[in-house]
């Protein structure tokens, strides 16, 4: 979980993945072993997609044997159960079942977990301390300006960048259709770098030249207006 390893980072614990850290052409297992031997604790992500992994399983076999080695208190194995998945075919590694601690894969749901992760790897005593509301997500609904065929417009020695336009309304509702504008219409942008130069002195510059005000500055002012 890329979310675990910068929610780790952030609180100064550096992580180990080995999709991240191993490159073309690495000796794949030995470069896993010796990440899991150097490493000061394993967490094992408890999810479906785990069970259907040779790698996971062998991984937490040899993080349990480097345990057995330091004992339970220097070099702790954490499950984390993700969305409430059980152990399953995991259990059998362990001796005894362990606790699991429960991730969400919902927004927030690493962060809320972190206080018993870091309390598990000996860096934060345990405590009373409350966890952190969730936030849910919120569906939304989209209205998108989609701009097609894209080119300059001039008219008058004037250019316009310009597109083919229409209007698309992606509901918030899961498998609720999207519904789109009739027709596109060509749309040209209404300013261009004139225009814009005006709009910023009239913004940044009008109002403080306004105490010794010109008449060249108001004619501009009106005009920009």
């Amino acid at each position: 979980m890329r979310e675990l390893r910068g929610a780790l980072a952030d609180q100064g614990q550096d992580g180990w993945i080995d999709s991240r850290e191993l490159r073309g052409g690495d000796p794949l297992w030995s470069e896993i072993q010796d990440a899991i031997e150097a490493a000061a604790a394993f967490a094992v992500v408890v999810s479906p997609a785990a069970f259907q992994s040779d790698w996971v399983g062998d991984e937490l076999a040899q993080a349990l044997k480097v345990q057995q080695q330091h004992g339970r208190a220097k070099y702790p194995v954490i499950p984390l159960s993700l969305d409430s998945t059980k152990l399953g075919v995991f259990k059998r590694l362990f001796s005894e079942e362990p606790v699991c601690i429960p991730v969400s894969s919902a927004a927030g749901g690493v962060e809320v977990a972190m206080n018993a992760i870091l309390i598990a790897v000996g860096k934060r005593l345990p405590a009373d301390v409350p966890v952190a509301p969730q936030p849910k997500a919120e569906l939304l609904e989209e209205l998108v300006l989609e701009l097609t065929d894209l080119k300059f417009h001039e008219e008058n020695g004037v250019r316009r960048a310009s597109a083919r336009a229409r209007l698309i309304y992606e509901p918030a509702t899961p498998g609720q259709r999207e519904v789109t504008s009739a027709q596109s219409w060509r749309f040209r942008a209404p300013l261009g770098p004139i225009e814009a130069e005006e709009l910023r002195w009239y913004l940044e510059k009008y109002a403080i030249c306004r105490a010794n005000i010109f008449g060249t500055a108001r004619v501009r002012s009106k005009r920009t207006l």
